[in-house]
């Protein structure tokens, strides 16, 4: 008879630990693979749910901006096409101002009472940081590219038989009728009530010289700005415009305007004036007194230099027009992407956040200060 088997000790084992350690040495490179997987597993998982809020998010951020795209983007430019036809009606230019205005105030005010995700939550930090988008956006620099473009396409005069800019010339032009207007022409006049047109356009030579020194004193008060515009229009700068081309042209306006004024004075059409101007003439001057003949004359020239200088504007206006087309969606993408995201959002981020700070460091010292009274109370009705 077995004594373990009487006793009921069981056997031991000398090798029940080596066969454990063999039995676990064969599972272990076959729990590996499956670990890994289920690693892997779960990791795809966690891309899959990522990609899922991912796409929700997108989803909301697509909320129709109806004030970002066009047509109605295009009313933040109304001012800026405005400017573009200042130089052909003054009158459109300022009230160009009036449906930019409405569009720049009913974006901010949009953008304060819902955010990207069309959800209601009013916010006054983003409808600040709206305001400078649109201030950069539809207000400054279009406006800059506006008139940079005028003032390439104004250079480009240069380029003509004159050689002198747009603008030169029709400064030239307002100094000859303003000094009509004024009686300066008076003190030239011949024996037959013509204009010694020599004598005259020295006086008015005189003038311009003058207005230009004027003209550059001021220049020198702001001479970064105009350093950059000079840079632009470099290809068609002159440094020293020659004074003969000046007093030729001068002289050219001059000639121009005595003869139609001789002309009108005698009662005959001048050949830039057309028929029915002439008829509107005719029928204004009858029965009328020598000053009020004169009168009426000289609103006649000046409508017939304005008709003139038309030309030259409308090319003014299509070199506004040209630079704020090319210019638009950059100025866009600047604003958006530069001066707002790097610059100014982040200032307007700081300062919300020092506000709401100091607002709640308020708030506690408040709610810390109130216990305290109430225990004095009761301490001071304890003693009492």
């Amino acid at each position: 008879m077995n004594i373990n088997a009487i006793s009921g000790i069981k056997p031991i084992s000398y090798k029940s630990n080596e066969v454990k350690e063999e039995i676990k040495e064969k599972q272990e490179p076959v729990q590996a693979p499956i670990q890994e997987a289920e690693k892997e597993a779960v990791v795809e998982l966690e891309k899959i749910e990522e990609k899922k809020e991912t796409a929700q998010e997108l989803e909301k951020i697509k909320r129709n901006d109806m004030y970002a795209k066009m047509p109605i983007r295009l009313l933040g430019y109304a001012n800026e096409f405005g400017e573009a036809l200042r130089p052909v009606s003054p009158v459109v230019a300022n009230l160009s101002w009036l449906p930019a205005i409405g569009y720049i105030g009913a974006d901010i005010a949009d953008k304060y009472k819902q955010d990207e995700y069309a959800e209601h939550t009013p916010s006054k930090r983003r409808a600040l940081k709206q305001f400078s988008t649109q201030l950069f956006a539809s207000v400054l620099l279009p406006t800059v590219a506006v008139k940079i473009g005028q003032h390439i396409a104004n250079a480009t005069g240069v380029l003509t038989s004159t050689k002198l800019s747009f603008n030169e010339r029709e400064n030239i032009s307002n100094l000859v009728l303003d000094s009509m207007n004024s009686g300066e022409h008076k003190k030239h006049l011949a024996i037959d009530g013509s204009i010694e047109t020599t004598l005259f356009k020295n006086s008015i030579y005189g003038k311009f010289v003058e207005q230009k020194r004027h003209k550059n004193t001021h220049k020198k008060m702001m001479e970064p700005l105009y350093a950059a515009l000079d840079f632009i229009k470099k290809p068609f700068a002159r440094y020293n415009i020659d004074e003969k081309i000046i007093q030729d042209y001068t002289q050219e306006v001059v000639n121009r305007i005595s003869k139609n004024r001789l002309a009108l004075l005698q009662g005959k059409k001048p050949k830039t004036m057309s028929e029915k101007a002439f008829k509107r003439f005719q029928k204004a001057t009858i029965d009328t007194s020598t000053i009020e003949k004169q009168s009426i004359v000289y609103d006649s020239i000046r409508n017939l230099e304005k008709k003139k200088m038309f030309k030259n504007k409308i090319i003014k206006t299509i070199g506004g027009f040209t630079a704020l087309a090319v210019m638009a969606k950059p100025i866009d993408n600047f604003v958006e992407n530069v001066i707002v995201d790097k610059y100014v959002g982040p200032q307007i981020d700081n300062v919300t956040e020092l506000y709401i700070k100091h607002r709640n460091t308020i708030r506690e010292a408040k709610l810390d200060k109130t216990p305290q009274e109430n225990s004095t109370v009761i301490n001071t009705t304890t003693v009492e």
